[in-house]
């Protein structure tokens, strides 16, 4: 039986008890009663009554007695229900108490997964950025390479969805700026006239890195999309160039989106706050 029904069963016999010791409280105020009566009437009877006074007497009094009567029977069933709930009572606390350690043991032992998972991924993590450290300080030769501007304006482009701007993105651009990363975010470099297009493909060319926030509304937007595309147009060169974050979802999202995204290590929302995410960034970006 489950915590909540146990202590369901609980409440409700302590309910019951306390409903029992009430009438079993009123039970023995009657018997007292009918007790009181009796006496007040045998003492009427040793007084000079007439024949008639006696036999009306004698009628109270039986009444009076089987009044004590029922009420000695009624405590007698009464002790015998709150002695049945009592050990019921009793029982059902001993199995919530089990079931209670239960689940703190499982509690615990969930926290201890949990902890481990952490540090397995932050050691998993710790591998990443080293190797993406690697990349950075060994010179690649490639025709594509080459053609990039040799002095990148940008440590980080970040590609998101409107929807995630206000709860995460702006933050995380703004902690990066803090930081001292060079950021290519919508809001710091878009002005009004300029072509989206092309000012997302110049950012895309000149950033070091992309940060890809992963998203519900980022896997059914078109131009996060295409930025995506043109992350990983760059990395067939063999240069690690996307930093995904998940943002509110899970692994099963982002596989049915790409596979070979959630294969990777990424940062989270929902394990790291925006500043740790931040420092992790900025960690890769400034090499």
């Amino acid at each position: 039986m489950s915590i909540s029904s146990l202590q369901s069963q609980v409440e409700r016999l302590q309910r019951e008890i306390g409903a029992l010791q009430t009438k079993l409280s009123q039970a023995t105020k009657k018997e007292a009663d009918a007790a009181g009566k009796i006496a007040q009437v045998q003492r009427n009877m040793n007084g000079r009554i007439s024949p008639s006074q006696a036999q009306s007497k004698l009628r109270e009094l039986s009444r009076h007695q089987d009044d004590a009567a029922r009420a000695q029977k009624d405590q007698a069933d009464l002790n015998k229900k709150l002695a049945d709930k009592t050990r019921d009572l009793h029982r059902y606390k001993a199995d919530l108490a089990k079931e209670e350690e239960r689940e703190r043991k499982r509690l615990l032992d969930l926290d201890k997964r949990r902890q481990k998972e952490m540090a397995d991924y932050n050691r998993d993590l710790e591998r990443q950025l080293a190797a993406q450290r690697s990349n950075l300080a060994t010179p690649r030769r490639h025709p594509q390479q080459l053609a990039a501007p040799p002095d990148k304006q940008h440590d980080l482009f970040i590609s998101h969805a409107s929807e995630d701007k206000y709860e995460f993105v702006r933050p995380l651009a703004e902690a990066l700026q803090a930081l001292g990363v060079a950021v290519w975010y919508d809001e710091f470099q878009l002005k009004v006239g300029d072509s989206l297009r092309r000012s997302i493909d110049r950012g895309l060319a000149n950033s070091t890195f992309g940060v890809v926030v992963l998203s519900s509304a980022f896997f059914a937007k078109n131009w996060p999309q295409y930025e995506l595309d043109g992350l990983v147009a760059r990395e067939i060169n063999g240069v690690k160039v996307i930093l995904p974050v998940w943002h509110r979802v899970t692994k099963d999202e982002v596989m049915r989106f790409s596979p070979t995204l959630a294969d990777r290590v990424a940062l989270n929302t929902s394990m790291q706050s925006v500043a740790e995410i931040a420092e992790k960034l900025a960690e890769v970006a400034k090499g």
